[in-house]
Parts: structure tokens; C-alpha cells; sequence
């Protein structure tokens, strides 16, 4: 987390640059990090949407470098926008990840007073230019605070977000919102000016489910939009879990748990919600499948819960533990009831954590049931389509809201 304000000032010539340019309306960021293959395309297709869709809007695409390996530095110099279109391109103003990156656009924003900011990362492959429009248009018109993008994925995509953050928000914050970890992302004046100065501003992963639970927990209008199929680069890298999936899963996860004690009394007052739930079918176009090995997850659930099995046994009660025992032997055990429980547990325990040995612990034994649960979902819906599958997800975000009573009683 971002607590020392003196680490994210702007330098004296960024802000001399921002002064220059200023009022903005609309400023596209982007977040790049060993992306030369990939950032020229981007900046391309961004450039051509403001040009199209906003003729009217004073725009700047701002593009912020974390610490790249590759020539990501050169291909950015490379990239000259139409003369309509200013141009901010820089370091990340922080260490850390992604948050960094944001946390050195909104700074920027701020300087620029501009009115919308829309986030892309540098390395999606899909992007077209009327994306743009699409998740700006609800800022630009005053019909909401945060635009997040609805992507067309498999059922075996988003690991994360389906069995974890989407079903732990929608029960703590009211918000049916299916991707909160999308990505990317729009945002009004109102509300990256709360996220710049909030106390819990990560620097890493845990950047998209902060600004989606903070506009949730702050009262402020979200909606859904950009109904495409997603393509980046770095989903490559789910085939290789220790590289990507598991570091995006603890910082993710541990962001996910501090808002939840940050923002517990929203959560403890929440009305229940009480309206019809609905399973409307979905016939758009299909997503690309992304290939899972269960055998191989199976073997890496077991062995590490072998090998943790006596430390999760200190954080769940007694009759969860013993349910967990039955998993590996019978995945079909491990049913959404149980999940949500065990999720309970974990964030009543990182309440009460004392230092960060206890939550990285917390964090790391609760990946590898996450796993064990993944590997459930997966031989559930092996044989389903996606409808199917999604039909599954949106019952076990349903059994998160049934027990959020659950989670009042043990916090």
C-alpha cells in the first residue's frame, strides 16, 4: 500500500508539461511494461478512436513505463499522436506494479484537471478504436462514476474473478458487476480524486478491485460496458500459474480483505438484497477456450494442501476442516457452501492478522484451496457451455449472499 504522499508527487517538469495542457477532457492512460511487441498497436488504435469518437473533447493519451526489460522505451518514443491530441509519456512515479502505473496517471489527471480518465493496458490485442467511446461515453455524459468493461470469456478465463472476487463483492458491496478485475477501465473527475487520496491505494494487482469496491462502498454510479471478446498478451502466461496467476491471486486477495475491514461498516448495514434473480442465456459470439490440465491441478492441490494441512487446521473451525480433508479424495464435496464459508473465515482471520507474516500465511493457504475449488468448478462444467457454466457461477455468487450473515457473526 501507498502510505508516504511524498512518494507519488510529480516532478517539477511533469507538472510544468501538465500545466501546459490543461483542462483536458478526456485522457486515455496507458499502463506499459515490457509491452514493444504490442504498445505501438495500442497507441495506434487509441489514437484513431479519440480522433473519431470525441472531435469536439480536448484529449491527451498519457503513457506511464514501469521498469521494462525490453525496448518498450524506444517503441513509445516511436509513437506521435494527431495534432489535436496532446502527448504526456513517462516513468511510473512509484514502485510496485500496475497500481503504480495508475496512481502516476491519476496524479497527472489531477494536474490536467481532467474530466474522464480511461485506463487500457499496452499489451491487449483486441482493442479497437470505438472502445473508446464505449467505456468513456458513460463518464462523458454524466450517467456514471466508473465504466467497467463485460468481456466475452470462457468459462475456464478469469479464474480469479469467478470464484473469488466476483461473488466476495457482489455480497459485501451490492454490485452485480461480473468482471471486477477486468482490467480496464473509465472513471469520472468525483472519483479518482477519492482514489488518490485514499489510505488504501495499492501499487500492485490489487489495483482493479479497489477502484470497483471504493466506487461500490462510496455510494458512486457503476456501470457495465464494452461487450467484446478481450485478447492481450500476458494470457499467455496463465499456462505458467507461478508466473502470473498466483503473485495476481495474493495481491488481489489481500487488497480484496483490507477493503473489507476498511469499509465494514457499508457491508454489516447493507440491506439483503431482494430481487428476482434472473439466468438470462447469452448468444454472442464465442470466446477463444482456454485449456486447462485438472490432472496436473489435482497433484498441485494435494500436495500442497498435504503439506499446509496443519496450519489451515489453526484458521478454519474444526467441521470445515474436516470437510476439506474429504476433497481430495471427492471433489464433488467441495461445493459452493463450504467455499463461501471458507472464504468468511479467511477474511474474519485477516481482520484480526497482526503483522504481515500472518496475512501473507493467510493469503498463501488460502491460494491453494482456491485451487482445490478451481478444480471443482472445472470437473462441474467440463462438459457445459458456457451458459451452463456461468449458470453455476451466478449460484454460488448467490450462496455468498445467503451466508453474508455468516461473515457478520464471525468478523
Amino acid at each position: 500500500m501507498i502510505n508516504n504522499q511524498k512518494e507519488i508527487k510529480l516532478s517539477p517538469e511533469l507538472i510544468e508539461q501538465c500545466n501546459k495542457i490543461k483542462p483536458i477532457d478526456i485522457m486515455v492512460g496507458v499502463l506499459c511494461k515490457d509491452v514493444e511487441t504490442t504498445v505501438i498497436n495500442v497507441l495506434n488504435v487509441i489514437n484513431e478512436g479519440l480522433y473519431t469518437y470525441f472531435p469536439d473533447n480536448k484529449k491527451a493519451i498519457v503513457i506511464t513505463e514501469g521498469e521494462s526489460n525490453d525496448k518498450t522505451s524506444d517503441a513509445i518514443e516511436l509513437f506521435e499522436p494527431y495534432c489535436s491530441i496532446e502527448k504526456i509519456y513517462t516513468k511510473d512515479i512509484a514502485k510496485g506494479g500496475k497500481g503504480a502505473g495508475i496512481r502516476t496517471i491519476l496524479e497527472i489527471a489531477h494536474a490536467t484537471d481532467t474530466k474522464c480518465v480511461v485506463l487500457m493496458d499496452a499489451d491487449l490485442l483486441s482493442i479497437k478504436p470505438v472502445w473508446i467511446q464505449t467505456i468513456a461515453n458513460p463518464i462523458i455524459y454524466g450517467r456514471a462514476d466508473l465504466t467497467v468493461p463485460y468481456y466475452i470469456r470462457d468459462k475456464y478465463d478469469g479464474v480469479i474473478t469467478n470464484n473469488l472476487v466476483y461473488p466476495f463483492t457482489r455480497a459485501l458491496y451490492g454490485l452485480d458487476v461480473r468482471q471486477p478485475i477486468a482490467g480496464e477501465f473509465a472513471l469520472s473527475k468525483i472519483l479518482y480524486e477519492i482514489l488518490r487520496k485514499h489510505p488504501l491505494f495499492p501499487i500492485d494487482f490489487g489495483i482493479d478491485i479497489f477502484i470497483v469496491t471504493v466506487a461500490a462502498a462510496e455510494g458512486l454510479k457503476v456501470k457495465e460496458g464494452l461487450y467484446s471478446l478481450k485478447i492481450h498478451e500476458s494470457t499467455s502466461r496463465y499456462l505458467e500459474p507461478e508466473k502470473l496467476l498466483v503473485p495476481m491471486f495474493k495481491k488481489v486477495t489481500g487488497s480484496m480483505f483490507e477493503l473489507a475491514k476498511y469499509y465494514e461498516t457499508f457491508w454489516r448495514n447493507k440491506e439483503k438484497n431482494n430481487e428476482n434473480i434472473l439466468y438470462r442465456n447469452s448468444f454472442s459470439k464465442k470466446p477463444i477456450p482456454v485449456k486447462i490440465h485438472i490432472e496436473n491441478l489435482k497433484k498441485t492441490y494435494k500436495n500442497e494442501y498435504l503439506l499446509i494441512k496443519s496450519k489451515i487446521q489453526k484458521i478454519l473451525p474444526k467441521e470445515i476442516s474436516e470437510e476439506l480433508d474429504k476433497i481430495i479424495d471427492n471433489y464433488t464435496a467441495f461445493n459452493p457452501e463450504l467455499w463461501a464459508e471458507i472464504v468468511y473465515n479467511y477474511a474474519a482471520a485477516y481482520k484480526s492478522a497482526q503483522n504481515i507474516e500472518q496475512k501473507n500465511l493467510l493469503i498463501d493457504t488460502l491460494k491453494t484451496i482456491w485451487i482445490g475449488r478451481f478444480v471443482s468448478y472445472a470437473l462441474e462444467t467440463k462438459d457445459m457451455d458456457i451458459d451452463e457454466a456461468e449458470k453455476v457461477l451466478q449460484k454460488q455468487a448467490e450462496i455468498f449472499e445467503q451466508k453474508l450473515d455468516y461473515l457478520r457473526g464471525i468478523y
